[in-house]
């Protein structure tokens, strides 16, 4: 519920409550942009006359106080001197290990004793999500969430009347393939990308400067800052949903921002899910995409910088162990992923090409996620970084293969996957 000045204004407009879910599904410095994204979202609700009681977030929130970051306490969002840090005042519900897919899905349903959504059928619930995806999935610190879970979760909030309308913004590579089928009344989503591309950091490398300092990161991601600086320097009041997607989508130059399910309502006000005041921050002209990365070469591409820009032995080695781990780490995912196919297809090289461009759709949930569960356990490497989820596609195509002749079953899928990360013999 917005606070009582500003609500008794809105009124004309909108009737009922406001709600909002904020997640960030990523842990570690190199995902900094997300986390500090998360706040810069929850600072935009806030400074439009958002009541924090109706604002739920879930944040890993190890980025504030990691070791790597200059500015301990801080997260900021966009490169200035001074800074503003989004963190400060920003409230995370669900941290750490509680910063699930599962609890995310409870928040959206208003299932489980924690924080959840409490709305209903008169009101207007505001969702964004940030993180790396792959097709029909998304990830989070504590699992990985399928687009058949997701879209399930949305179908429930409908059946069980708890919006009158619901507006999704979800920063992920591929982001556009969750939505992908989805028709539920009074759900408008926004995707950072199509199904089957890559969406982009921001404000990285030598953009990446906040009074005076290099953060050695991506400040934030492109999609994402796009809406949040659109919405900090427009009076929201006066700015339809379209106006702002069209906006959104013309600055997002480096991927396909796309819109889903029901658009019966983009003539509706921004405000009436993020608040009612006019702008808060700076105007929205920079142009975001000149220091943007591909998310599936940004962690080598941000630790390549940092120990480009060493100013010390000390600082140099360190570095450098911290580059060869993520080179490490991506070469042994691509070489299980393909090691998987090479298993799966037996050395078939016209079959294997087919997989690795595969625009096959997400629809075998069970095996897609049992295979991607055997990745995580067995893989001698990060499988929920934005390199490795590219690869994610191998498995939806197996187990599209699989289910179109029933020559490959699920248990078949989970076995070639356990081989491809355990057995050293290529």
């Amino acid at each position: 519920m917005f606070k009582a000045a500003i609500l008794a204004s809105s009124l004309v407009t909108v009737q009922g409550s406001h709600w909002a879910v904020l997640a960030a599904g990523s842990s570690s410095y190199s995902n900094y942009r997300h986390q500090a994204d998360l706040c810069h979202a929850y600072q935009v609700l806030i400074e439009k006359g958002f009541d924090a009681d109706h604002i739920i977030t879930l944040s890993y929130d190890d980025v504030a106080s990691s070791s790597q970051n200059p500015f301990p306490g801080k997260l900021f969002n966009k490169p200035a001197n001074p800074g503003k840090d989004v963190y400060a005042g920003c409230k995370i519900d669900y941290r750490g290990s509680a910063c699930s897919a599962q609890n995310f899905v409870n928040v959206l349903t208003g299932a489980g004793s924690g924080k959840v959504l409490q709305s209903n059928s008169d009101d207007h619930v505001f969702v964004s999500f940030f993180d790396h995806g792959g097709p029909g999935i998304i990830a989070f610190p504590g699992g990985t969430l399928h687009k058949s879970e997701l879209q399930t979760a949305l179908q429930s909030m409908h059946d069980k009347t708890m919006y009158k309308k619901l507006t999704f913004y979800m920063e992920a590579c591929e982001s556009g393939s969750m939505f992908q089928g989805m028709n539920i009344p009074g759900v408008y989503a926004v995707s950072a990308s199509n199904p089957t591309e890559s969406s982009w950091g921001t404000y990285c490398g030598s953009d990446a400067v906040v009074n005076g300092k290099n953060l050695n990161t991506c400040l934030g991601d492109l999609f994402s800052v796009n809406w949040m600086e659109d919405s900090d320097a427009q009076d929201v009041s006066k700015e339809s949903l379209s106006t702002q997607y069209n906006t959104v989508r013309e600055k997002t130059t480096k991927s396909a921002v796309m819109q889903w399910s029901d658009t019966s309502f983009t003539s509706d006000m921004v405000s009436d899910y993020l608040g009612t005041t006019g702008s808060t921050f700076t105007d929205a002209t920079e142009d975001t995409a000149k220091s943007a990365v591909s998310v599936r070469q940004l962690e080598l591409s941000q630790a390549y910088e940092w120990y480009r820009s060493a100013v010390s032995s000390e600082e140099r080695l360190k570095a450098g162990l911290n580059l060869k781990k993520i080179l490490e780490s991506q070469i042994s995912a691509e070489t299980a992923y393909e090691k998987f196919l090479d298993i799966v297809y037996h050395g078939d090289e016209g079959r294997k090409a087919v997989a690795r461009e595969s625009k096959v759709l997400p629809e075998n949930p069970a095996c897609e996620i049992a295979a991607r569960q055997t990745f995580i356990k067995y893989g001698n490497f990060d499988a929920s970084s934005g390199f490795a989820m590219q690869f994610h596609k191998y498995i939806v195509h197996v187990c599209a293969d699989g289910s179109a002749d029933h020559s490959i079953n699920t248990d078949d899928v989970v076995a070639a996957a356990k081989k491809a990360c355990t057995d050293i013999v290529v």
